[in-house]
């Protein structure tokens, strides 16, 4: 597929969705209530999600995730709230989410990582892997040729005090938002200093998907923000390149649109081939040279939240996501490297956890398989992050692209024969899917 050519995207139903409630005996919790929490810290009150996950040449398991005490746990301190402008956006966040708690957390949120040995049958306790001045959020990790991980993310926090000519404040642009990278050469045990990536003072710039190596050893790591010099209002896809194994990084290309392009994802076809897709729109493009251009965006017609690519050995294309027009954890199905969709029903996908946020990380396992993690909830509401978790739950995608088996976890009451508990059926609470700087 040349880039003079633009595909005319499709979606087809195709197959059934998994047995009702599935879900319930098969996923087994990885971190949450009484259940492998992280070490406490000045500002944590049980909100953990935004997962990353891995499977490393050795077999080892990676799962990575933000904890806090809400949705975006954004620095607090009794000397900020000193401060009438940084009093009003807190006093402001309360009244909106039902009264969230009024907890100091002078750095944020943490990044933590944990590990599995034994293919998800156990995990380690939750380790932290990043503690910046800023809310850290979205880890992501990726194994390179040579064995060096690598990790990326976003911090934010909220922007001084800014005010009109008149001198009343402006609360537009809250936020100031970077995203980051670090390297491992010796398995996670320790790391280089966080670099930025793009250093640019941009309110919505965020990197929630893993970078992926190419095929001729290039690293691509996906990065929203204003790239689009010509509309410099846009929210855009920055498409930036490392030849260096992730030591340094350049912005090489753009993808634009005339609406907000969030949360993107990337994936190669075994023929070199890229494909992007984000958020809202589901909206996709292609690049046959490595990501240096890109055909022009083309939507889906699947409404998504927190899209997530995945290139199966059986050759299907998967895009787990969180859903707007169906609610839950979802994922579509192509058979085509992204030009047929496939899902239960016109226009969306089948049924990872239907009662969930739908934020998720998937990582493919030596068999084929794929095991995903994922939240809970958003953490929006004070109950909802106090009792915030992460699921893991273990799929099998259909050769054909036409449906999904939800297979026993390791550690799930499916995978140890017992039954469900109360717990289990516990629904999260319709919200609205927001993440990242840009509220």
């Amino acid at each position: 597929m040349g880039l003079s050519r633009m595909p005319h995207v499709s979606f087809a139903k195709a197959g059934s969705e998994p047995e009702p409630d599935r879900h319930i005996a098969c996923r087994r919790m990885l971190v949450g209530p009484w259940c492998n929490q992280p070490e406490e810290y000045p500002g944590y009150n049980g909100f953990v999600g935004w997962a990353g996950a891995a499977c490393l040449r050795s077999g080892r398991l990676v799962v990575t995730f933000t904890s806090g005490y809400w949705h975006g746990s954004l620095p607090c301190s009794d000397e900020m709230l000193q401060e009438p402008y940084y009093d009003e956006l807190f006093k402001k966040r309360r009244d909106r989410f039902g009264g969230l708690v009024d907890l100091r957390a002078p750095r944020g949120g943490r990044a933590h990582i944990m590990y599995s040995e034994d293919a998800g049958e156990t995990w380690s306790e939750p380790f932290t892997l990043a503690d910046t001045e800023d809310d850290d959020r979205h880890p992501c990790i990726l194994e390179l040729d040579d064995g060096t991980l690598l990790a990326t993310l976003f911090t934010c926090r909220l922007r001084g005090p800014q005010k009109s000519d008149r001198g009343e404040h402006q609360y537009d642009s809250q936020y100031i938002a970077y995203s980051k990278y670090m390297r491992s050469s010796d398995g996670g045990k320790t790391w280089s200093a966080l670099k930025a990536g793009y250093d640019v003072d941009d309110s919505v710039q965020s990197s929630t998907s893993p970078a992926i190596q190419l095929a001729d050893g290039s690293v691509i790591w996906l990065i929203t923000g204003r790239h689009d010099p010509d509309n410099p209002d846009a929210v855009a896809t920055g498409v930036f390149r490392s030849a260096d194994r992730g030591e340094n990084f350049e912005l090489a290309s753009f993808i634009s649109t005339d609406h907000e392009l969030w949360e993107p994802a990337i994936a190669e076809s075994p023929d070199g081939r890229l494909v992007t897709i984000a958020r809202r729109e589901g909206d996709i493009a292609w690049s046959d040279d490595g990501g240096r251009s890109w055909t022009d965006p083309v939507r889906t017609g699947v409404e998504m939240f927190n899209p997530e690519l995945v290139m199966l050995p059986n050759g299907v294309l998967a895009c787990f996501h969180g859903s707007y027009q169906a609610l839950g954890l979802r994922v579509i199905l192509s058979p085509d490297f992204g030009v047929t969709w496939h899902g239960p029903a016109d226009s969306y996908g089948y049924a990872v956890d239907p009662k969930v946020y739908g934020y998720s990380a998937p990582m493919v396992l030596p068999d084929g398989t794929v095991y995903i993690a994922y939240n809970h909830t958003g953490g929006h509401y004070p109950a909802d992050a106090r009792t915030a978790a992460l699921w893991g739950l273990q799929l099998r995608v259909s050769d054909a692209a036409d449906g999904i088996e939800l297979l026993p976890t390791p550690g799930s009451v499916a995978a140890r024969g017992t039954g469900t508990t109360g717990l289990g059926y516990i629904d999260s609470r319709p919200e609205d899917p927001e993440l990242g700087a840009a509220e």
